[in-house]
């Protein structure tokens, strides 16, 4: 009968380090805060990658919302040259465009 050996895994070298409580608890809030500001900064590029993915172009109302402003402010926009699609029977206002269309007026007093 043969003995079934485990896989060796290569030695690490192993290190003690002996902190005080209160060096235990400072340490643990900085890593506490950088851990939860790299995870908010993760969960927020992921959360703006899938909302580029969803309905890159809104309805007018939709639009509105997504931008933070009223319907009038919208129409305003569109007066001013905010680019429009005409799908489904509606207008349709795209997120890049409104975007593309926000730069091109920065700085322009």
């Amino acid at each position: 009968m043969q003995a079934i050996q485990e896989p060796q895994q290569a030695a690490m070298p192993l290190i003690k380090v002996y902190l005080t409580d209160v060096q235990f608890e400072e340490l643990k809030q900085v890593l506490s805060a950088n851990i939860s500001e790299d995870l908010i900064r993760a969960i927020v590029k992921e959360e703006i990658e899938n909302d580029n993915l969803k309905a890159p172009y809104l309805k007018q109302k939709d639009f509105a919302q997504w931008i933070g402003e009223s319907v009038a402010t919208v129409n305003e926009l569109r007066a001013k040259g905010l680019p429009v699609s005409y799908a489904l029977g509606s207008v349709r206002y795209g997120k890049q465009s409104y975007i593309d269309f926000m730069k091109s007026r920065e700085n322009l007093g």
